[in-house]
C-alpha cells in the first residue's frame, strides 16, 4: 500500500471529492430514485467450472484459483458481444444458469442474452443484487453523464490530482484497486461510483493517468468477495506526451466537425433552393487537403450507376492513383459521419454543386480526357499557322472547278466528306460520262505519324458524340480548320472517283482513281437538301431552313439542283445493286430512323437541364451521302485488295430469312427489324470477305479520317502506296488492332449517354402518352418485346403483361416506359 503520508493526503483529496459524488448522484435522484428490489427467497450460488484449478505452490503446498464462484445471481458484470467491427461491450446482472455453460444475463433494455463465462470481461465492484433494468440502467446513465461535455472537465480534474498526488513520490506508486480509486475520485465506492469511475478512467479526458492490469488469476477482494481490478498510475512524461497527442486529435476532430457541419449546411441549403445550377460549396475556399479530398470523391462516385458486384470489382481491379483516390473517399466520407459508398460520394458531389445531378459517370470511370493538354494545343495552333511542307503537293489534283457538297447536320464542325459528278466529255449514256467524286478530308497531310498529336488521336481512337457534349478526336481548333473541308476554302482532300455500271456497281472496265487533291466545297445541311429535290419545295431561297447553314446563299441554285439530282440518281442505282447483292434492304426496305437526343443548360428547365429527342427520318440527302460513302470504302477496299496494300477489311454474315417469315412479318420497321436480326457481328480480318448487311464483296472504312483514326491509318497506308514509300502498316496486325478497337469505346459511351437521356425524357413526360409499335418479340422469353418509339426513333426491350401482336400500334404511358430502357 502506499506511505502513511500519501495515504493521509489521498484520504483529504477523497474527501474534497464528496462535492462531485454528490452533483453526479443528484443526476438520478429526481427522475429516477433508487430502487431496492425485493430479496429472492433463496441466492443461488453459481459455480462455473465443476472442479476448481488445483495446482502446487513452491512450497509444495495445495492451491486451488476458484475465482468464478464470484459469478452469482444478481452481480452486475459487462460482457462482449458480436466480433470484429460489430463487438459491444454491454452492461447486465446475472440472472441465473442457461445450460450447463451459459450464463443468463439481464440488460437494461429487458433483454437476456445466454452469455459464455468466457465472455465476461468485468465485474462490478459492490455491484450486488441487481435483479431490474432500472437498476443497471442507474449505472449506464451515470457513466453517460460523468463522459458529458458539462461534467467531464471536473471529473477529469479529480483523475488528475488523484494521480499527481499518487506520483508524488515518484513513477513507482504502488498498484490501487478500482474502490480505492473510486473512493478518491467519487467519493464513494459503490457499484455506480465504481462503474463511474471506471468509465471515466477509461474514456474521460484524463484517460492517459490510469492504466488497468490484470494480474494473473485476479485479485479477490476479502471484504468484498469479488473480482476488483487494479490501476497503476502512468509516468509523468508518458502522459504529458498522451496529453499532447490528444489535443492535436481533439482540434483534428473539431476540424473534421466543422467541415460536416458546413457540409450538412450547403446539402440543406441546395436542396430547398431553385437554383440547381449555382454551386453553394466553393472547393476553392477550402484547404488542399479538403480540395484533395473532395475531388477523390469523384473516382468512387463515378461507380454509381454500376450494379454493387459491378462497383466491387472495379474497386478491386484499381491501381495506381486510382486505388489511393478511391482509399481517400472513403475515409473522407467517414471522417463525416457518412457510409463509404459510390451512392453515397455521388449524392454528396451533387448535393454541394460540384456536380451536376446528370453529371457523366461513364466519362469519369473510364478516364476519358475531355479535353486536350496545353502542348497538344499549343502544337495544333502551330500547325494551322506553319505547317510542314506537303509531301504530294506535285500529285493533288486541282478539283476546285468541281461544285463539292459539304452535306451534313447543321451542328456539325467536323466537315470530313464532300460530294461532286464530273461529266466527262465522251460518247455514250449519261451514266457512262458521269464520274463521281467523294472527296475525303486529308488531316493526313498536316499529322505527321508518331507526332504528339497523332499519338493522342490514337489513344483517344475516334471522337465522341454525346447528348451533352462532342469529344474530338483532335483539338477542334484543328478538327474544325485545317483538317476539315471547310466551305468556301481551297482545303487539302483524298478523292475518289469512280463510275458505275449499268447496274450501278462500280465499273471495272474504268477502275476507281484514288488521289490527293484540292477541293472547294459549299456547306448544305441535310434538310436543305431534301427542300432543293423536292419538287413541290420553294427552292429560291434555301438557306431559309430551320437548320441553317454555315455557307452562304447558294450562288447557283439551278446547277446545284441539276448536280444533287444527278447524286440522287446515282444512289438510287447504287441502293438498287446493293439490294441485288442480298443486303438487309432486300429483306426490309424501310429504313429505320435514328434517335436524335440533345441535352443542354437551361435556365428553364427546373434542373437546368433541357432534353429534346426526335426521330431523324432518312431521306434522299442522307440516302446520298450513305450510298456515295459506302461506293468511295469500296473502292479503297478493291484498290487495297488489286495492290496488296493491307487493310483492315470489314465483313459480316447474314443468317438466311425465309421467304415465309417475311411474308409473316408487317412491312415497314418491322421486317427491317427483321434483317437486323438475321446479321451477325461484323469482323475485322486482313483478307478481303464479303459484307452481307452492305451486300458488298469487299468493303473498308475510309471516309472519317477527322473522327475515327482507323480511317487516318488507312489514308496513311494509301497516300504512301501512291508515291512509292515504304508503307507506314506493312503487316496488319495493327491496323486490325485499331480498326478493332476503334469504335468500342465511343459506342459503348454513346449508347449509355442515349439510354440515360431517353429514361430522363420519358421520366420528365410522366403519364403523357406516346405512341409504341411492336417491333418483334423474344423467342425464348415470354411476353419480352422490342419496341418502336416512331416519335422518338427509341428502340429497346419491353416486358408486358399480356400477349401481344407483332406490328401491334398502342398508345403508352411514358413513365412507365422510363424503367426498361
Amino acid at each position: 500500500m502506499a506511505s502513511s503520508p500519501l495515504s493521509l493526503a489521498l484520504i483529504i483529496l477523497a474527501a474534497a471529492t464528496l462535492s462531485i459524488h454528490v452533483e453526479y448522484c443528484s443526476c438520478f435522484t429526481a427522475s429516477s430514485a433508487p430502487v431496492v428490489p425485493p430479496k429472492p427467497s433463496s441466492i443461488t450460488t453459481l459455480v462455473l467450472f465443476a472442479s476448481s484449478t488445483t495446482g502446487t505452490s513452491g512450497d509444495g503446498t495445495s492451491t486451488s484459483n476458484n475465482n468464478n464462484d464470484v459469478l452469482r445471481e444478481g452481480r452486475l458484470v459487462e460482457f462482449t458481444s458480436g466480433t470484429g467491427a460489430s463487438k459491444t461491450t454491454t452492461l447486465g446482472a446475472i440472472v441465473g444458469p442457461d445450460g450447463k455453460r451459459n450464463l443468463k444475463i439481464l440488460t437494461s433494455s429487458g433483454r437476456t442474452p445466454s452469455v459464455p463465462p468466457r465472455s465476461i470481461k468485468h465485474i462490478v465492484p459492490n455491484g450486488r443484487s441487481i435483479y431490474e433494468e432500472i437498476q443497471i440502467e442507474q449505472h449506464e446513465r451515470a457513466a453517460v453523464a460523468a463522459l458529458g461535455d458539462d461534467a467531464a472537465v471536473k471529473w477529469g480534474q479529480s483523475v488528475a490530482e488523484v494521480w499527481e498526488m499518487m506520483l508524488e513520490d515518484g513513477d513507482e506508486a504502488e498498484p490501487v484497486e478500482l474502490t480505492t480509486l473510486a473512493d478518491l475520485i467519487a467519493g464513494d465506492s459503490d457499484s455506480v461510483s465504481c462503474y463511474v469511475t471506471r468509465a471515466v478512467l477509461a474514456d474521460g479526458v484524463e484517460r492517459f493517468c490510469f492504466k488497468e492490469i490484470s494480474p494473473k488469476g485476479g485479485k479477490l477482494s476479502l471484504s468484498d468477495n469479488a473480482y476488483c481490478p487494479m490501476y497503476e498510475p502512468i509516468p509523468a512524461a508518458i502522459v504529458e506526451t498522451m496529453r499532447s497527442r490528444a489535443k492535436v486529435e481533439a482540434l483534428e476532430k473539431a476540424k473534421w466537425e466543422e467541415l460536416k457541419q458546413r457540409i450538412d449546411d450547403a446539402c440543406k441549403i441546395r436542396s430547398r433552393s431553385s437554383d440547381n445550377v449555382v454551386p453553394v460549396f466553393h472547393m476553392e475556399h477550402e484547404s488542399e487537403e479538403i480540395q484533395a479530398a473532395l475531388q477523390s470523391l469523384e473516382r468512387l462516385g463515378c461507380l454509381a450507376n454500376l450494379s454493387p458486384e459491378e462497383a466491387q470489382r472495379e474497386e478491386k481491379a484499381a491501381i495506381g492513383d486510382d486505388d489511393e483516390a478511391i482509399a481517400c473517399a472513403k475515409q473522407f466520407l467517414q471522417k463525416i459521419s457518412r457510409r463509404a459508398t459510390p451512392e453515397v460520394a455521388q449524392r454528396l458531389l451533387i448535393g454541394l454543386g460540384l456536380w451536376s445531378e446528370h453529371k457523366n459517370l461513364d466519362l469519369l470511370r473510364l478516364n476519358v480526357p475531355t479535353v486536350f493538354g496545353q502542348y497538344l494545343e499549343d502544337a495544333a495552333i502551330e500547325i494551322a499557322s506553319s505547317p510542314a511542307p506537303d509531301l504530294d503537293e506535285a500529285s493533288r489534283l486541282d478539283l476546285t472547278h468541281l461544285l463539292a457538297f459539304a452535306i451534313d447536320e447543321a451542328s456539325s464542325r467536323e466537315i470530313d466528306d464532300a460530294l461532286s459528278v464530273e461529266i466527262l466529255k465522251t460518247d455514250g449514256p449519261m451514266h457512262s460520262r458521269q464520274r463521281l467524286w467523294v472527296h475525303i478530308a486529308d488531316p493526313s497531310r498536316f499529322i505527321e505519324l508518331g507526332s504528339p498529336l497523332d499519338i493522342s488521336a490514337r489513344r483517344r481512337a475516334s471522337s465522341i458524340y454525346l447528348p451533352t457534349e462532342t469529344i474530338p478526336m483532335f483539338p477542334m481548333s484543328l478538327a474544325s480548320g485545317p483538317l476539315s473541308l471547310s466551305p468556301g476554302e481551297v482545303a487539302c482532300a483524298l478523292s475518289v472517283g469512280l463510275m458505275l455500271d449499268d447496274a450501278g456497281g462500280i465499273d471495272e472496265s474504268t477502275p476507281p482513281v484514288i488521289t490527293p487533291s484540292l477541293v472547294k466545297t459549299t456547306r448544305l445541311t441535310y434538310d436543305q437538301v431534301d427542300m432543293l429535290l423536292d419538287p413541290f419545295a420553294m427552292v429560291d431561297d434555301p438557306s431559309s431552313s430551320d437548320s441553317g447553314s454555315e455557307n452562304d446563299t447558294l450562288e447557283n441554285v439551278e446547277a446545284t439542283v441539276k448536280s444533287l439530282r444527278q447524286l440522287e440518281w446515282a444512289s438510287q442505282q447504287r441502293l438498287q445493286w446493293r439490294k441485288d447483292g442480298g443486303s438487309l434492304e432486300s429483306i426490309g426496305p424501310y429504313e429505320l430512323p435514328d434517335m436524335s437526343v440533345k441535352a443542354r443548360p437551361s435556365a428553364d428547365a427546373p434542373d437546368g437541364w433541357k432534353v429534346e429527342i426526335v426521330a431523324r427520318e432518312r431521306y434522299a440527302a442522307s440516302r446520298i451521302v450513305t450510298e456515295l460513302m459506302l461506293a468511295a470504302n469500296e473502292a479503297v477496299a478493291m484498290y487495297g485488295d488489286t495492290h496488296g496494300v493491307p487493310m483492315p477489311f470489314r465483313c459480316q454474315e447474314v443468317q438466311g430469312v425465309s421467304d415465309a417469315e417475311i411474308d409473316a412479318t408487317p412491312e415497314g420497321p418491322c421486317r427491317s427489324w427483321l434483317a437486323i436480326r438475321s446479321t451477325t457481328r461484323s469482323q475485322i480480318t486482313s483478307n478481303p470477305l464479303p459484307h452481307g448487311g452492305l451486300g458488298l464483296d469487299l468493303y473498308v472504312q475510309a471516309t472519317s479520317p477527322v473522327r475515327r483514326y482507323a480511317d487516318l491509318a488507312v489514308h496513311h497506308q494509301i497516300k504512301a502506296h501512291l508515291r512509292g514509300d515504304a508503307l507506314p502498316f506493312p503487316g496488319n496486325d495493327t491496323l486490325l488492332r485499331l480498326a478493332q478497337n476503334g469504335g468500342t469505346l465511343s459506342r459503348q459511351l454513346e449508347r449509355a449517354a442515349n439510354d440515360y437521356w431517353l429514361k430522363e425524357f420519358l421520366r420528365r413526360r410522366g403519364t403523357q402518352p406516346i405512341q409504341a409499335l411492336v417491333l418483334s418479340s423474344d423467342g425464348w422469353k415470354e411476353n419480352v418485346y422490342k419496341i418502336l418509339l416512331p416519335e422518338l426513333g427509341a428502340i429497346f426491350t419491353y416486358r408486358s403483361n399480356k400477349s401481344l401482336a407483332i406490328g401491334e400500334q398502342m398508345d403508352m404511358q411514358s413513365l412507365p416506359l422510363a424503367d426498361f430502357v
